[in-house]
Formats: C-alpha cells, structure tokens, sequence
C-alpha cells in the first residue's frame, strides 16, 4: 500500500477560491411543477403494491 498520496488537483488563488464562493442570484420558473396532491387512489395503490410484495415473498421462500 501506497504510504504517498499524490495531489490530483492543482492549488487554488484566493480569487478563484472567491469567484468560486459567489452566490448566484436565480430566478424560479413558476408554473412548471405542479403540485400533486395525495389521494385515497394512491393510498390504495400503495397498499395494493405492499399486498402484492408480501405474497410474491411468501411464494418463494
């Protein structure tokens, strides 16, 4: 086992390291994402999901 490490990446000025750190200002695209919201079919289908995972578990073993 190696007891050296060699540096791979080349050191960085205080003004890269600075450029680096700025924060960007962004805008958010609004009405892109729409907010989903949970209903009794997608708990039924979670369930029907885990019913169908416990006896595909129980076939096998």
């Amino acid at each position: 086992m190696k007891k050296q490490t060699t540096n791979q990446f080349s050191p960085i000025s205080k003004e890269q390291t600075e450029e680096l750190t700025t924060v960007v200002k962004e805008t958010i695209a609004l009405g892109l994402s729409q907010v989903r919201t949970f209903s009794t079919a997608d708990l039924w289908n979670i369930q029907r999901r885990g019913r169908t995972m416990m006896s595909r578990r129980n076939y096998f073993a």
